[in-house]
């Protein structure tokens, strides 16, 4: 299964897609779009750096190669991502308001009224809470 929230990278927080933001998968198993893990990556020695942002281990990629074709897809990801949705972010085809299924309450809960709380001032309202301010600041003289 596959959350909502599995499906958007956690450096940009922008849905996964089939072309520009496809989930690549690091070394230590965490999940980031393919344009973050570019901007994160550092290239040292023909060696080319990705230090993961959620636990801070580095994945090497040897020179020569892209990250494409080093760092595995995320396929469980992938699966998740619909095709449609490709063609949506590309602006082909309008996308539609996303569906959201209305809340049925049972009737009992309905007829509930819940009572609410008295907020409490902050300035006291008359002079007898007032002078019991007074009493606990220490200000005697009034």
């Amino acid at each position: 299964m596959v959350l909502c929230e599995d499906l958007e990278c956690g450096v940009c927080f922008q849905r996964y897609s089939r072309s520009e933001r496809v989930p690549r998968m690091l070394f230590c198993h965490h999940t980031f779009c393919t344009t973050c893990l570019e901007k994160i990556a550092v290239e040292r020695s023909n060696m080319m750096n990705i230090r993961c942002p959620m636990c801070r281990q580095v994945s090497c990629v040897r020179g020569g190669l892209s990250l494409q074709e080093a760092l595995w897809v995320n396929s469980r990801l992938w699966d998740g991502i619909s095709e449609d949705q490709d063609q949506e972010e590309e602006g082909l085809r309008p996308s539609p308001k996303p569906h959201r299924p209305k809340l049925h309450l049972p009737a009992f809960l309905k007829k509930l009224s819940f009572p609410r709380q008295p907020q409490e001032s902050i300035v006291p309202g008359c002079n007898r809470q007032m002078k019991s301010w007074r009493r606990l600041l220490g200000d005697e003289t009034c």
